[in-house]
C-alpha cells in the first residue's frame, strides 16, 4: 500500500470513529489550510536552497552544507509526532532510507517540534490510531526548526487554523511544550531534493497536510538526478 493510500485509509478511520464535532473541526481546518497561498510562495526547482544550521534531537548541530558534502539531500518538512500522517510519512521514508543512501543521497526531516514531542504525546489523549503511527527512532536526522525559521526561508510556513488549534486542545496536545512557543506555526509537508551545488532539483509542495510525496517518486527523481547533468532541474 502506498503512503497516500495509507493516509486515505486513516482519514476514513477517523471519519468513522471520532465524534462528529471533532471531524467538523478537522475538515474545516483542512479546507482553510488548502486555501493558503503556500504553493505560490514556496521555493521551487531551480531556486537556491537557503543555508541553514539547526540541531538534531541529540543536540548535534548540522548544516545544509554538511549534508551536501557527499551528495544530494532529500529534505522533508514534518509537523510533529501528534500528526499521524507525518508519522506515516517518516515511516515510509525510513523504510527506504538505505535505497536513498545507495543513490548517494542523505535524508533529513525538519520540524518546528523539538525533543519534547515524545513527552507531549505521552501526556495527550490522542486516538490510539495516532499513537500507533509514531516512529521513535528514525535512521536519519530530525532537526528542530525553532520558530519555523527555515520553513519561512523555504516559503512553506503557516499558522495552524483556529479549528485545528481547538482540535489539538481537545486531544490534550500541549503545542507550547512540544514546540517551545505558542505560535502554532508549522510547515507544509513539502519535500525537496537539493543538489550538491545547493540548487533545488525537485520540489513537491502539496499545500495539503493529508497528501505527501511518495517515496518511490523521490527515488525516481534521485535516479534521474544521478543520470542527468546537475544543471538540469526537475519539478512536479
Amino acid at each position: 500500500m502506498s503512503l497516500n493510500e495509507q493516509i486515505q485509509q486513516l482519514i476514513q478511520t477517523f471519519r468513522e470513529t471520532l465524534p462528529p464535532e471533532l471531524n467538523t473541526l478537522i475538515e474545516q481546518g483542512a479546507g482553510e489550510i488548502s486555501s493558503l497561498p503556500i504553493i505560490e510562495k514556496a521555493l521551487k526547482a531551480g531556486d537556491k536552497a537557503p543555508e541553514f544550521t539547526l540541531k538534531n534531537y541529540d543536540g548535534v548541530t548540522r548544516s545544509l552544507s554538511d549534508y551536501l558534502q557527499n551528495g544530494p539531500l532529500v529534505l522533508t518538512f514534518y509537523r510533529g509526532l501528534w500528526c499521524p500522517y507525518c508519522n506515516l510519512h517518516l515511516k515510509s521514508y525510513n523504510a527506504r532510507y538505505t535505497d536513498m543512501k545507495s543513490l548517494g543521497a542523505e535524508l533529513v526531516a525538519i520540524s518546528s517540534e523539538g525533543p519534547n514531542g515524545y513527552e507531549t504525546l505521552e501526556n495527550s489523549n490522542l486516538p490510539e490510531e495516532t499513537l500507533d503511527t509514531v516512529i521513535r527512532a528514525p535512521a536519519f536526522d530530525v532537526l528542530h526548526d525553532a520558530n519555523t525559521r527555515v520553513a519561512k526561508q523555504f516559503g512553506v510556513a503557516f499558522i495552524l487554523p483556529e479549528a485545528h488549534q481547538k482540535l489539538l486542545h481537545a486531544f490534550g496536545v500541549d503545542i507550547e511544550k512540544a514546540n517551545g512557543n505558542s505560535t502554532y506555526a508549522f510547515a507544509d509537508p513539502a519535500t525537496y531534493i537539493i543538489g550538491k551545488d545547493g540548487m533545488i532539483a525537485w520540489a513537491y509542495v502539496p499545500n495539503n497536510y493529508r497528501k505527501r510525496a511518495e517515496v518511490e517518486d523521490v527515488l525516481n527523481q534521485l535516479r534521474l538526478l544521478a543520470k542527468n547533468n546537475p544543471s538540469e532541474r526537475v519539478s512536479v
